[in-house]
């Protein structure tokens, strides 16, 4: 009876976790095909963006 309550918590602490890398590579996939490369050292491995550099910079005025 009381062996759901193990499983439960377990369930509830991988979830989430689980939950947090398929979003995060889902993000990283989309940065990646919007900057049309691979960004394996660009990219914040926490929130999946770009982050700032100078190459971002010569992007703008390139489009200007």
């Amino acid at each position: 009876m009381s062996d759901w309550i193990p499983r439960l918590i377990l369930l509830i602490v991988a979830v989430p976790f689980v939950w947090y890398f398929v979003a995060l590579s889902k993000n990283v996939s989309k940065t990646e095909k919007e900057h049309d490369r691979d960004m394996s050292y660009e990219i914040n491995p926490f929130t999946g963006l770009k982050m700032p550099s100078s190459d971002s910079k010569k992007d703008k005025k390139k489009s200007e």
